[in-house]
């Protein structure tokens, strides 16, 4: 129960007070009413008593008394703005270990921060920095010779190759098969494909791809794998850069 006393339209909680406009509510007296001051009189009395008109609801306990003249409700003023905080608060770098840009000039400043964005990005690194890079992230697999993560071809099961060839008929020239496997105790397979499409679609088509050899070729796939080597996106599609010689070596 809302125990709010009004008595008047001024008096209305509808308006939030920083947007709040008297001159739009509707006058409950026309301008020079003799009755008017007399009102305020009166206002300014109710407002001075303790005691506040109540009534008792014939649906509720008869020891609650429900005001008689309520505001009514019509929820929380609208938040318009946030309250001001430093703009640090949601930065990940410690305080003491900020950079302090306001320190530095308009030119020095985006400078640094350009230099800071691409120390971390491949495709701003001179040639010989990106080489060397890849080189150390290609190094375990270089030195296993593991066939997953690179584009070596591995065996070939010619059985399920000919079990898989609805599939690989719908998949055209999207992919090129690299390697199969079975496991001998549960039987289940795992295909490697080169993946030739987009980058964007890669996620969505292994797994429509997996969806495929089980009911279409009714075959007990356990994953599929999809091999696009160094390629990490799609330069005409997404503003890359062809940093690494041919992209799709």
């Amino acid at each position: 129960i809302d125990t709010r006393t009004i008595v008047g339209s001024r008096d209305s909680f509808m308006v939030d007070e920083k947007s709040r406009d008297d001159a739009m509510l509707t006058p409950q007296f026309a301008p020079g009413d003799v009755e008017e001051e007399f009102n305020e009189n009166f206002v300014k009395f109710r407002k001075s008593l303790d005691i506040m008109e109540t009534y008792v609801d014939p649906f509720l306990p008869e020891d609650i008394l429900v005001p008689r003249h309520v505001a009514k409700w019509h929820g929380y003023p609208e938040q318009t703005n946030f309250r001001p905080q430093n703009y640090t608060n949601n930065r990940f770098t410690p305080v003491e270990k900020k950079t302090d840009f306001d320190a530095l000039s308009p030119f020095r400043a985006r400078q640094l921060a350009v230099e800071m964005a691409r120390a971390q990005n491949a495709e701003w690194m001179r040639p010989e920095v990106h080489l060397a890079r890849h080189a150390e992230i290609r190094e375990p697999y270089e030195k296993c010779q593991t066939l997953v993560g690179t584009l070596r071809k591995g065996d070939v099961d010619p059985e399920i190759v000919q079990q898989m060839e609805p599939a690989l008929k719908i998949l055209g020239s999207c992919v090129d098969l690299l390697s199969t496997w079975q496991d001998e105790e549960t039987g289940g397979i795992v295909l490697r494909f080169y993946y030739y499409g987009l980058m964007k679609n890669k996620h969505g088509m292994k797994a429509w791809t997996e969806s495929l050899l089980q009911e279409e070729c009714g075959m007990n796939v356990n994953n599929v794998v999809f091999e696009t080597g160094f390629r990490r996106r799609d330069p005409a599609y997404e503003g890359g850069d062809y940093y690494y010689g041919p992209y799709t070596s």
